[in-house]
């Protein structure tokens, strides 16, 4: 089929691969002078970069003022949130010998890399704009604007990649009166324009956390307002590992089919056979037990795993951090703890809203360079905002960490019901266009990358497209159970409506419809791949073992890459939760 490609960022990129995987001519329109989407500036990623300008939007021009449609990009000082393996597509692996947090232009890099190793650049038009996409009886009209020049095309299928960082979410109430500078986080580059000033930070997401700590350290004054709290995880573990290390498919099954009542709605590797089930489930106490002996018996011969010298973020793992540059203190993890308490009020064990995977703002609460107010915002007049708990403050500036609008995410006669990617199948098939349309990149993990979830939904578009994949017959039904599913389990972040409890289970789903899931037979039957897989940390390589357009033995090598040597209690502790009975909490073994 002839396809067109609606964005060249990183879904966009993995969605011309898959599609060109399977034999389909694409066509991808991009309004940016290159590949990589919010990851790539004009002003600096250019051949001959010049000097980064912090205040300036793509086309050089003062962020004030300006069309904010076009000024979202990542900012200066940006760190990925997970690592580059976890970032990573599993047709192109990341290769070091521990798990790295990249910078935005490492990471733009490495999506050069991808693009260059597999001719992706020539299905690019880059600097052309999409304004429409037309329904036809055939397929679908595109309407691009080139330098003023506006193009109409038909195609077979689209995939609209261009992501939710669109129109930003300037419509905060309580701030139509506010007569001093707002700008929104999508514009951000660094804080040297709020330094000797003072400042309201409104929101707090994995990227408001990096201006909060940024802005309070050149502020006369800063205070971060919020209205709820949003569970913490920092992205060291243990000082050498990041946390992502311990993305563990038997821990993710036991968090979400076994501590909940709730009925669980996807398939496994075992799929519905109560024997296959069994089996696989025996296997895992065996090699559970099996793997904590050898790990015991490794110590015991003083053969333990070398430990690294160095952090995730390349400083030195002495003295430990929780974060970049955020120290693991005491006052700093009790600040932690404090305020997941507040995110999670019921207690429970399985977390049930989106994590902020970075905690580097927690030392500025804890030494006073930023000010805490969770009241909300009451209103507003000239430089003084008044917030709920009653208390009043004068500000030069706002930063609004407050997203960005949904409804803008999607384009002419491709529209979502109310906006919800949950109304999609699997959060990108749409079910009223007959397999024809795809949006793809709108499926954020609590923890986990967007990558790798687009690369799973554009393998399943492309084979679908080819003809070698069927739509579900009962995709109503399907979709309706999945997205009650999903609003149970993330029931403490309603607005969040992109996201998804577990990226594991996600994917093993989709892998599961494509067949590029393990069978379950041979994972009982190869115990070291049955180890890696179910005890092992979480690698997308598990992708490209077996079905469509696997890598083999080379995605078998990168599984093995990272020894299980730190999975060995979890091990031990999930072989045995296999056995206990249902409503015993986890914590009460461990």
């Amino acid at each position: 089929m002839k396809v067109a490609v609606i964005g060249a960022g990183p879904s966009g990129l993995t969605t011309i691969k898959q599609l060109r995987d399977e034999g389909h001519e694409v066509v991808c329109f991009d309004k940016n002078g290159g590949a990589g989407g919010i990851w790539y500036r004009d002003d600096v990623d250019q051949d001959n970069p010049g000097q980064d300008n912090p205040g300036q939007d793509v086309a050089g021009q003062d962020v004030a003022g300006t069309d904010h449609h076009q000024t979202t990009k990542a900012y200066d000082s940006l760190y990925l949130t997970i690592s580059m393996k976890m970032m990573a597509f599993s047709d192109y692996p990341y290769q070091g010998p521990q798990r790295v947090f990249y910078t935005r232009s490492q990471y733009l890099e490495y999506l050069r890399e991808y693009a260059d190793r597999f001719g992706i650049l020539e299905c690019i038009r880059s600097s052309s704009e999409v304004t429409d996409l037309t329904r036809t009886k055939s397929g679908w009209t595109v309407t691009a604007r080139t330098s003023g020049t506006e193009t109409r095309e038909d195609f077979d299928a689209i995939a609209l990649c261009s992501g939710p960082f669109q129109t930003p979410n300037r419509d905060i109430p309580g701030l139509e009166n506010f007569t001093g500078e707002i700008i929104h986080s999508g514009e951000y580059r660094d804080a040297e324009r709020f330094r000797g000033k003072r400042v309201l930070i409104v929101g707090l997401a994995e990227s408001g956390a990096d201006l909060v700590r940024e802005v309070g350290e050149v502020a006369q004054a800063c205070t971060l307002s919020i209205r709820s709290y949003t569970w913490l995880l920092p992205r060291v573990f243990n000082s050498t590992k990041s946390t992502d290390n311990g993305t563990v498919r038997s821990h993710v099954h036991e968090m979400l089919r076994r501590s909940s009542e709730y009925p669980f709605v996807y398939e496994s590797f075992w799929g519905r056979s109560a024997v296959a089930k069994f089996l696989f489930l025996a296997a895992s106490v065996v090699y559970g037990v099996a793997t904590t002996v050898a790990a015991v018996v490794r110590k015991l011969l003083g053969k333990e795993f070398a430990q690294p010298k160095l952090n995730p973020f390349g400083a030195p793992a002495d003295p430990p951090m929780l974060d970049l540059n955020t120290p693991h203190t005491d006052e700093n993890w009790e600040m932690i703890r404090t305020w997941n308490h507040r995110s999670q009020p019921d207690g429970s064990w399985c977390q049930r809203s989106i994590f902020s995977k970075n905690v580097t703002f927690i030392p500025s609460l804890v030494n006073g360079q930023v000010v805490l107010n969770d009241a909300g915002i009451d209103g507003s007049d000239g430089a003084t905002v008044r917030f709920k708990d009653g208390t009043t403050h004068d500000y030069d500036a706002v930063v609004l960490c407050t997203g960005y609008r949904r409804t803008e995410q999607f384009l002419g006669d491709l529209t979502v019901k109310d906006a919800n990617v949950r109304n999609l199948y699997k959060h990108f098939l749409h079910p009223e266009h007959a397999g024809t349309a795809a949006v793809i990149g709108l499926t954020r993990p609590f923890s986990g990358g967007v990558p790798i979830c687009a690369e799973m939904q554009a393998r399943y578009f492309a084979r679908v497209l080819s003809g070698k994949l069927s739509v579900p017959k009962d995709l109503d039904r399907r979709i309706a159970a999945e997205k009650a599913w999903e609003e149970h389990f993330t029931a403490l972040s309603p607005r969040h409506t992109e996201a998804i409890p577990s990226q594991v289970i996600y994917l093993d789903e989709l892998a599961r419809e494509i067949g590029c899931l393990l069978p379950w037979w041979k994972l009982v039957l190869n115990p070291k791949l049955f180890i890696q897989v179910w005890f092992g940390s979480f690698n997308q390589s598990c992708y490209r073992i077996v079905g469509p357009h696997n890598l083999g033995k080379a995605a078998v090598d990168d599984l093995y890459s990272e020894p299980v040597e730190n999975r060995r209690f979890v091990a031990w502790d999930m072989s045995v939760l296999q056995c206990a009975p249902k409503r015993m909490h986890p914590r009460d073994i461990m």
